[in-house]
């Protein structure tokens, strides 16, 4: 039962919810991992800070009109993620909860 509820959990990477294969669906996508690389207790938020700090390190260079779209997208993005392992750790402890008798 558990794995048919994580296999109904739709991939947050798939070519679907992608805005499309562009450079800013792409540096979303990217930006979105480095906010969800730094363990389960800590999540970097995706705001202009972060994606300024990230953009640095990654040496990337985007006009400012790019900025937001990537912001727009990874907000969007981050939020599906956050929803994913909501429902990935409620099925969880669903199934490993005894049944009230």
């Amino acid at each position: 039962m558990q794995n048919e509820m994580i296999t109904a959990i739709p991939d947050l990477f798939a070519p679907e919810n992608m805005i499309a294969e562009s450079p800013i669906g792409t540096h979303a996508r990217e930006f979105v991992r480095w906010c969800f690389s730094l363990g389960d207790s800590f999540r970097n938020s995706p705001d202009a800070t972060n994606l300024q700090s990230w953009l640095k390190k990654g040496q990337i260079k985007v006009s400012k009109a790019e900025e937001s779209e990537i912001l727009e997208e990874a907000r969007r993005m981050f939020m599906k993620k956050l929803e994913q392992q909501v429902r990935k750790a409620a099925a969880a402890t669903s199934t490993s909860s005894p049944s009230p008798e």
